[in-house]
């Protein structure tokens, strides 16, 4: 089945089902899309907010506007006409949708944004209905970062784990690649909702420092691990590698070299 109507068709029996087991599936997965856009920095629509993302899906409003009335609207996701109204106003404020007044009538056309949120609510699924692919395979350039990743790499808190949990020390920095596509963007998106080897944050009395989530991994030949940190400025267009050895020497790689990656997927 093409992707774009499988995910429509997964999303309809969301919407269409009125059963226990799949409202609750909705509930808890646009729960972790807020809590993952929160981690990332973004925009965070209410639980309650995204059948209405939905119904908008359903309705033809991610290809342009399309005519949507409070009352229809409000019949399709079971609430009042009022409940409805404001809906559209917080999803418009959001900047997941955008409406367009045609005389009496008003048209309403799904973001880039808001179709970036439905992603994330259907690689939720996926991780939670089918078994996870056994590698995922990632291409992009390698670019110079602010150097955090050195400073980061060389705190006890985490180099011992990283030798429990990984079992090597990784050298003290992150090779940074930045993912050649969109598509190569969803499929980390996907990877980091899988779960994966977590290592835990802590404090130092000074500051505190977040969780890390690490995926093994490898660069061209050499063994290491893609990590995602809880707390980072990056978002889904680049990863973050670590390795017991300094990738840029071992690969001969400059800032604007071309590098591959393949993770593994493997719970705790």
């Amino acid at each position: 089945m093409h992707a774009r109507c499988a995910a429509a068709f997964n999303l309809s029996l969301i919407v269409a089902t009125k059963n226990f087991v799949v409202n609750v599936i909705l509930w808890g997965s646009a729960a972790r899309v807020v809590a993952t856009n929160a981690r990332r920095g973004r925009a965070r629509p209410a639980p309650t907010h995204m059948q209405t993302l939905l119904e908008l899906l359903l309705m033809g409003a991610r290809d342009g506007p399309v005519p949507v009335t409070t009352v229809e609207l409000a019949r399709r996701i079971g609430r009042s006409q009022q409940a409805a109204s404001k809906h559209l106003e917080m999803l418009e404020e959001e900047g997941l949708v955008e409406r367009y007044r045609r005389g009496r009538s008003t048209e309403v056309r799904l973001t880039a944004k808001g179709v970036n949120e439905l992603v994330g609510l259907y690689l939720i699924l996926r991780s939670m209905l089918e078994e996870p692919p056994e590698s995922y395979v990632f291409t992009g350039t390698v670019f110079s970062g602010m150097g955090e990743g050195r400073y980061y790499m060389s705190l006890d808190g985490y180099r011992r784990q990283f030798a429990e949990k990984l079992g090597f020390e990784p050298y003290p920095g992150t090779l940074n690649v930045r993912l050649e596509s969109p598509a190569q963007s969803m499929q980390l998106r996907e990877l980091t909702m899988r779960g994966g080897i977590r290592v835990k944050g802590f404090t130092d009395g000074v500051r505190t420092y977040g969780d890390v989530t690490c995926y093994r991994a490898l660069v061209e030949d050499v063994a290491g691990a893609i990590v995602v940190a809880e707390r980072t400025h990056y978002d889904y267009t680049v990863l973050e590698v670590i390795a017991p050895v300094n990738l840029r020497e071992a690969l001969g790689l400059r800032d604007g070299d071309s590098v591959s990656v393949r993770a593994f997927f493997r719970r705790e």
